[in-house]
């Protein structure tokens, strides 16, 4: 996975800023792709943040 449409990427960031997201799907094929795991929450994982990061420039400032 290269690069992810916008609704993804903000999907993400909800799931990054809360731990959580409205969006059961998306959550469910992140977590298929090994970008989220669930620990009875949803965290971001090192390839889902490097997706993050890259598609998001505010975002850039992150450490990964």
């Amino acid at each position: 996975m290269d690069e992810l449409p916008r609704l993804e990427l903000l999907v993400l960031k909800d799931i990054y800023l809360t731990g959580q997201t409205s969006h059961k799907e998306l959550a469910n094929r992140f977590i298929e792709s090994e970008l989220v795991v669930d620990i009875g929450g949803l965290l971001l994982t090192n390839k889902g943040l490097g997706l993050l990061v890259r598609g998001s420039p505010e975002l850039w400032d992150v450490a990964a």
